[in-house]
């Protein structure tokens, strides 16, 4: 396996406006056209080394037996949608590159990409989102060293745009990070921290403090803001992989990740805005670093009954260490276990885990061989399932699309 995604997050900024689409065209239903992919899972892999990589989304039509190839199975997204910051729902492919200037929405149709339609877009660089409704989503990202947002409904791909009204950036940065988002009762609780251009600065700047904004929708409005300076950076760019959920009692979760943001320092924290509040639940703090020999939070994923997936990074290391899988009991707040996994080689921005049936699946890309795993939290079992043959290197998300 290459492991080629090995470069710090300037480089990936230059990465994503490499990739830039080519041409702008829509289909003749207007963005209706039906999702026909054979499967009912997905995954969008990489083959080739960096620079020279190509991208696929293929079907997954077994994710516990048999093996999953590109031969005769794989839709090509090279040059047209880049590799992992895409937005699944229901079979549809969304995608916002800042640097082509096009907003798109694709899906795939006899083992190729369609583009259902596209839109100029240029108002914004996403990193994260949030569904309102089942036509209604809300991108957030940063340009001109504000914080922006668009609504838009992907019906027939229209936009509203606007800029948030964050808190003022400390001395040394000159833009916003987006992390997490989520949607309740009119409400969106977004995580930020700050940016920099200036990579000369030695030391480079790191975040004082960990907020998230209180935003009213669909005005827009910042209401206000949860600071806590116990921890710093919020987890996310999402659009790459979750960093937090909303449970069956409507509770927020999410999770902070310091050395995302360069802080090497600050622990990995899990907090929580209960139900009907819009404040931090002042009886909840959980260090997860503190459980996990200064890990860190680099996704996490809700499996139901009050337990979540966290990918784990080794502490204390660039954002590009290598990866584990623990299960948390997020509601209590207690640490339950390391999953016996091969060590993931890849980096942080990886959507790794889809749910089925109460099981979570892993897709684990390992030293040697990438495989799907199987966790069901009812028997605390590990149970190997697909893998990926055939000159893949790499898995990048792994999808459920029906």
């Amino acid at each position: 396996m290459n492991k080629f995604f090995s470069y710090p997050a300037k480089a990936i900024l230059v990465a994503l406006t490499a990739f830039m689409l080519n041409g702008c065209s829509d289909s003749d239903d207007n963005g209706n056209t039906p999702v026909k992919e054979e499967g009912k899972y997905s995954a969008v892999l990489c083959v080739g080394a960096w620079p020279n990589t190509a991208y696929y989304i293929a079907d997954v039509p077994s994710l516990m037996s048999g093996t999953i190839s590109l031969k005769g199975n794989g839709a090509e997204m090279t040059g047209k949608v880049y590799a992992q910051d895409i937005i699944q729902k229901d079979g549809f492919y969304y995608h916002a590159n800042f640097g082509s200037g096009r907003f798109g929405k694709y899906h795939v149709e006899n083992g190729a990409l369609i583009t259902d339609k596209e839109v100029p877009f240029t108002f914004l660089n996403w990193s994260s989102y949030v569904w309102v409704d089942d036509q209604t989503l809300v991108i957030l990202g940063e340009a001109e060293g504000e914080g922006r947002y668009a609504i838009v409904k992907v019906a027939d791909m229209t936009l509203t745009t606007g800029k948030l009204d964050l808190k003022a950036k400390p001395a040394g940065f000159t833009g916003y990070n987006f992390g997490f988002s989520e949607y309740r009762d009119g409400k969106l609780y977004l995580g930020y921290g700050y940016s920099f251009s200036d990579w000369s600065q030695d030391p480079l700047p790191v975040n004082p403090d960990f907020n998230v904004a209180v935003v009213s929708y669909p005005s827009m409005k910042v209401e206000s803001t949860i600071t806590d300076a116990r921890t710093t950076t919020p987890g996310g760019p999402i659009v790459y992989a979750p960093a937090s959920f909303k449970d069956e009692s409507g509770d927020i979760y999410f999770i902070s990740d310091p050395v995302a943001g360069y802080d090497y320092k600050s622990p990995s924290v899990v907090y929580r805005i209960k139900n009907g509040s819009t404040q931090l639940d002042a009886s909840y703090y959980f260090d997860l670093s503190a459980k996990t020999n200064n890990g860190m939070g680099a996704a996490m994923w809700y499996i139901g009954n009050g337990k979540a997936i966290v990918r784990t990074r080794i502490g204390g290391k660039s954002i590009d260490a290598e990866h584990s899988f623990s299960v948390i009991d997020v509601k209590n707040g207690a640490f339950i276990k390391k999953l016996d996994l091969p060590a993931d080689v890849g980096e942080r921005m990886v959507n790794a885990v889809v749910l089925e049936d109460g099981k979570a699946y892993i897709a684990v890309n390992s030293a040697t061989k990438d495989n799907i795993w199987e966790y069901d939290p009812a028997s605390d079992k590990l149970t190997k399932g697909a893998e990926f043959v055939d000159g893949i290197d790499y898995i990048l998300r792994l999808e459920k699309t029906k």
